[in-house]
């Protein structure tokens, strides 16, 4: 679907003359809104319009005989051919955006599209360097940082590949990145997203041609060069055309292992002042399993239809959490206490199960057709056993379980239909979902159980208009979305909840050409809903002196954020400003004046505002690429705080002192007979990230070879480390006012991993199903 749009309303009844085809960039990429017109030779007035579909494809009737094709798009010369069926249209950038400079093809492409950032990977020098992670990495506007891959100034987005929402994103790694077509990368998303959605990435891979069986096998051994564990896992996906029909299947044996130790701190500043200081150990082992299957049909060139269904399982999870802290009043040492707690799945193995059925289609070469229907179902369970020692009181043995059970249902609707200059878009979105939370607590005095029952429904509606203006003006686009949420928190040990919103959600987008510059300017304002696992009031034991609960009083917060980007030749520019009101943050208190905490979600009531910018370049000279971002990360957040210490029984913290600066450089050397070589490098200075104050910086040095094997490269062989310099760590301070807290961290992501990638006969699955409710969806796994 379009978001920004150049089409023209045909008035034509009776067609005479019939023009279809497929327009495609350079690189044969589909052009997305690309302007389709037929017009009158005698005075080039309008007779019939429509825009390229995602996938590159018009049709066009006239009533009049005789006219001329027209193609447009910005920063694209248009081209005039005579009409004919199945056209084969390639555009050619205009002279403005041909690139003088001495560079290699295999430099990654970076435009400007109707909706974002797409940069080409196909035949560029990203598309060998792995998996679609390793693509995403690199690509202009994400960076992958300490809390993985983020749209920079947005936070974590949405993927889709191909039109499907991502539900496991250990699917990024088994998508090798040369069946990787384009990255798009979103930044503002329309009003036909969530209003939750701040950002979106759209793989599109290569489309192959052909029937018949494929295969994709990619196998791997992740070690870790901290201690004596390694991580096989094991991707295999099969897909089967046969004409109109796409059968597909795979599965996915998946094992990770990881290692933290940290040195906690934590004070209050309550009479009397009790601190802990101590040493945490936690080791984490996880065992999964996810099968995929599903089948597209398309019956007709502008008709698809189809499903997937998606089956995962934790087979084994275990958690290993020793510690041992040092408890302090008024700075005299009076406990030394030691925690050992064991972690695993409880009743039954935690599992999802997702579903998605789609069909898509154009009737009259005008009217767009996109329906969604979803189901997700998710349960977990765990059981924790910990046994604690103490020099100065009772040891205690503490049990905790838990369990959650989780469905969703949602269809989408979306409806595209030219007008005048233009196209419209309008759909509804309606998504219910439910959840029972249950927590029980033995071992330990005042933390009373949970049994909670959560349910939502939204309905939504929107529209959005997007127009090619007269003369070299631009393009235009605006929407609008509405929300209507009824939300009901029940709870068998505490206070019922029912609340209810209506919101409103505009969009406006501005994109032209100044030169050799493509420029875009887009205001939007977005929400965020608290995870359903933030509402519970369960308070859960982390240690005898930290308690942690969720908070079921949690508002949803609202963001409004406007965005400049511009790309001239290898160089995309951004810059980012937003501001959310009631922003939702995870505060401290002194949970007694014993010298227990507890941490929970709060709204805040300073508005939190920051401003985002950033540069990248991706030149390539010889056989050598360099792909760099640099940027600033600069936040103002003050908070009046609750802190006894003080005269007045409270202290304004300011989160604002302190920007962030962050740089990230790949290098990579393209040899002969299939080798290639990287070396980059991700650096953070200190500053805030909302409340916390990291306070040392941030190295993640990484390197990589591989070698590709066969004829057609089918067989690839690759050795890749990772934080080599041993330096990505991540070390926070926090001020809570009347509780603070410092954590440094060693984290076991020092690891050398070998991968072995085969595929038989490639081909993608051409599903094209886009799912509905998928941000209720994500929300509820946590």
């Amino acid at each position: 679907m379009c978001v920004f749009s150049a089409a023209l309303l045909s008035l034509a009844a009776y067609a005479q003359q019939k023009a279809d085809g497929k327009v495609t960039y350079e690189d044969g990429e589909p052009v997305l809104c690309a302007t389709v017109a037929l017009l009158e030779r005698a005075d080039s007035s309008v007779v019939a319009g429509t825009v390229t579909d995602e996938n590159g494809y018009f049709s066009l009737e006239a009533a009049t005989d005789g006219c001329i094709l027209m193609v447009s798009m910005i920063g694209y010369r248009t081209a005039y051919l005579a009409p004919g069926s199945q056209m084969q249209i390639r555009l050619e950038p205009s002279s403005e955006f041909i690139d003088e400079a001495v560079v290699s093809v295999v430099m990654p492409k970076t435009k400007l599209t109707a909706e974002g950032l797409q940069t080409s990977v196909r035949g560029s020098v990203l598309e060998s360097i792995g998996s679609a992670n390793d693509v995403l990495a690199r690509t202009p506007g994400l960076i992958k940082g300490r809390n993985g891959l983020e749209v920079i100034g947005k936070g974590s987005p949405l993927v889709y590949v191909n039109g499907r929402k991502l539900t496991d994103a250990s699917e990024l790694d088994r998508i090798p990145s040369n069946e990787i077509q384009s990255v798009e990368v979103i930044t503002n998303p329309g009003a036909q997203y969530d209003a939750t959605v701040r950002a979106v990435v759209r793989i599109r891979t290569v489309r192959r041609q052909g029937e018949g069986f494929s295969l994709n096998l990619n196998a791997s051994d992740e070690q870790s060069l901290r201690r004596d564990a390694n991580d096989p896992n094991l991707n295999l996906n099969t897909n089967y055309r046969m004409k109109d029909v796409d059968i597909f299947a795979g599965t996915n044996l998946f094992t990770w292992s990881t290692r933290q130790t940290s040195d906690l701190v934590a004070v209050s500043t309550l009479t009397p002042k009790y601190g802990q200081e101590g040493h945490l150990t936690n080791d984490y082992f996880q065992k999964s399993a996810n099968v995929n299957g599903g089948v597209n049909w398309q019956p007709a060139a502008n008709h698809s239809l189809g499903f997937r269904v998606e089956y995962g399982r934790t087979l084994k999870m275990e958690q290993e959490e020793l510690l041992t802290e040092d408890v302090l009043r008024e700075d005299v040492l009076i406990d030394v206490i030691s925690a050992h707690g064991v972690y695993s799945n409880g009743d039954r193995d935690p599992y999802t199960l997702a579903a998605n059925a789609y069909y898509n289609g154009l009737f009259g070469g005008k009217l767009g057709v996109d329906l969604n229907l979803d189901y997700y179902g998710a349960y977990n369970s765990q059981q924790s056993l910990t046994e604690e020692t103490s020099e100065m009181a009772q040891g205690a043995e503490i049990s905790t379980t838990s369990a959650t059970d989780s469905r969703m249902y949602a269809g989408k609707l979306v409806l595209s239909y030219p007008i005048w200059r233009g196209q419209l878009q309008f759909g509804t979105e309606q998504t219910y979902s439910e959840r029972n939370d249950s927590y029980l607590l033995k071992g330990a005095e005042g933390i009373p159980p949970s049994e909670s029952d959560v349910t939502e429904l939204n309905s939504a509606a929107f529209a959005s208009y997007g127009v090619m203006l007269p003369g070299r003006f631009g393009q235009l686009n605006a929407g609008l979305r509405y929300e209507h949420v009824e939300y009901e928190y029940l709870d068998q040990y505490s206070d019922d909840i029912a609340r209810s919103y209506d919101n409103f959600f505009p969009s406006l987008a501005y994109a032209n050409v100044f030169g050799p510059v493509q420029f875009m300017l887009n205001y939007s304002s977005k929400t965020k809903r608290p995870d359903f696992s933030m509402l519970s009031d369960a308070i859960r034991y982390n240690s005898r002196y930290v308690l942690q609960s969720g908070n079921a009083s949690l508002q949803p917060q609202v963001t409004h954020d406007i965005n400049l980007a511009a790309v001239w030749k290898f160089l995309t520019f951004s810059v980012d400003y937003n501001r959310t009101n009631d922003p939702i943050m995870t505060w401290g208190w002194a949970y007694n004046n014993e010298g227990v905490g507890i941490v929970k979600p709060v709204n805040l009531d300073s508005p939190f505002r920051m401003l985002t910018a950033f540069a990248n370049v991706t030149p390539t000279i010889g056989i050598w690429s360099l792909n760099a971002t640099a940027g600033i990360q600069q936040q103002w957040l003050r908070v009046n705080a609750s802190d006894p210490s003080e005269a007045t029984g409270t202290r304004e913290i300011s989160f604002s002192d302190r920007p962030m600066f962050f740089m990230q450089l790949f290098n990579t050397l393209r040899l002969k007979h299939g080798w290639q070589l990287e070396l980059g490098a991700e650096v953070h200075s200190t500053g805030y990230v909302q409340n916390n104050f990291l306070y040392h910086p941030y190295l993640d040095l990484n390197a990589a070879v591989q070698k590709a094997f066969l004829k057609d490269g089918s067989l690839i062989v690759r050795l890749q480390g990772s934080n080599l310099a041993g330096l990505a760590n991540t070390d926070v301070k926090v001020d809570f006012g009347e509780y603070k807290m410092r954590q440094t961290n060693v984290m076991d992501t020092q690891r050398v991993k070998l991968s072995l990638i085969y595929r038989f006969n490639a081909a993608q699955s051409k599903y094209k199903g886009t799912g509905a409710g998928k941000e209720t969806a994500s929300r509820m796994k946590n």
